[in-house]
């Protein structure tokens, strides 16, 4: 075990000797590992964001949308009572189904103050689903089954209309409706929402008397998810086709599609992860060629250790520990650089996905990894090859 550690600070040694070749052969270490790290950790980021996400808005259940490639779209048309019944006709696989309207402008009159801002039927809304109360509260489950004439504004609805504060319990004019606004709200980053400027909520029940005409979807929500989503799909169709006899919709499932979405970046983040592997694996040639070259220039004095009484086996670990320390000092540059990206562009990411957690045990035990099976996978075959030199030729040389 001394004699092995002795070689430690002899490898030192040589690789100073040679720095700047060893420095030109770890700089393919150095960019693949921080490509590594800097792909895996944000790519493992954003995908943890977004199922931390998910899980914290709850199931998002499915939607009904007009099939838009059927010849006549217009008798796929859905009204506000379509939602009642198609819950009605489906009831062994739907529990509640609400119609909804797209986020659409509309004129908001305030003590004479007019502008177009975008208003949004919702139902309940919950700090779960990325709601941050500012002032007043949010709307709830009464709200919304009274139909009442409430409102919650954004951050920067509020300082549009009520520059000087004081939002809560004030008055706006949505269309034909008189509304109290109830609560001020900020917008965390999540995978559901964002902050999108200037904004009105209101319960879709109320929605329903701003805008009488055509709904825009049904969101709805099976009995239970342990029910095969195929089947409620066809129940719903088949809810539908009593409705509208002669028009086609599309269900979505959208906690599938959420899944399959961190499906997708996981994916992305591997494939680009093993496109980082490759750049290892032209760094791991170039520290072999490199401790080939060490070993030719190095020939006589692998010779005279080998006439002094040192066998094969050492004379291959020494350069061996050489070529893994060249390539773990290479790695732990690059593992700088990495964590340097990866924090950087974390506040980028979490402003997407909200709080993203790097895991940041997993990346560095994988850069690690990588920077000692090159060291020792493209070190053992200079290592095996000094270790096989016959000590009279190699005097000789």
């Amino acid at each position: 075990m001394s004699r092995f550690l002795a070689y430690i600070p002899e490898a030192f040694e040589s690789i100073w000797r040679n720095r700047s070749r060893s420095a030109l052969s770890a700089l393919g270490m150095i960019i693949g590992i921080a490509s590594v790290i800097a792909v895996l950790g944000l790519s493992q980021a954003a995908s943890g964001g977004m199922k931390q996400a998910i899980a914290s808005g709850g199931d998002p259940g499915f939607i009904v949308v007009p099939d838009q490639s059927q010849n006549n779209p217009a008798e796929a048309t859905m009204y506000y009572r379509d939602a009642a019944l198609m819950q009605s006709y489906a009831s062994g696989s739907v529990s509640r189904a609400i119609p909804f309207y797209q986020q659409r402008n509309y004129r908001v009159t305030v003590s004479g103050k007019s502008a177009f801002i975008s208003v949004e039927s919702t139902r309940e809304l919950t700090q779960e689903t990325g709601f941050i109360v500012d002032s007043g509260r949010l709307l709830d489950t009464n709200d919304v089954a009274a139909g009442a004439n409430v409102a919650v504004l954004s951050h920067d609805a509020a300082q549009s209309f009520f520059p000087n504060g004081g939002a809560v319990g004030r008055t706006i004019n949505v269309g034909t409706q008189r509304l109290t606004v109830i609560g001020v709200v900020s917008i965390k980053a999540n995978l559901f929402r964002s902050l999108i400027g200037e904004t009105i909520y209101i319960p879709y029940t109320t929605m329903r008397r701003i805008a009488p005409g055509p709904i825009d979807f049904i969101e709805f929500w099976p009995v239970s998810r342990s029910q095969n989503p195929v089947q409620v799909i066809m129940d719903v169709k088949a809810a539908m086709a009593r409705i509208h006899p002669h028009a086609e919709y599309t269900v979505q499932d959208q906690l599938a599609f959420n899944a399959i979405f961190v499906n997708v970046i996981n994916f992305i983040g591997v494939g680009l992860t093993f496109i980082g592997g490759v750049a290892l694996f032209v760094a791991g040639v170039g520290i072999m060629n490199i401790m080939l070259v060490s070993v030719s220039e190095r020939t006589r004095e692998i010779g005279i250790r080998k006439s002094i009484g040192a066998n094969a086996q050492e004379i291959a670990v020494q350069f061996l520990i050489e070529a893994t320390l060249l390539s773990l000092g290479g790695g732990l540059i690059g593992t700088i650089i990495g964590v340097s990206i990866v924090i950087f562009m974390l506040p980028v990411i979490a402003q997407s996905v909200g709080a993203a957690p790097v895991p940041w045990a997993l990346v560095i035990a994988i850069a690690a990894g990588f920077s000692l099976a090159v060291g020792i996978g493209f070190g053992s075959y200079p290592a095996a090859r000094a270790g096989k030199l016959d000590p009279v030729e190699a005097l000789r040389g």
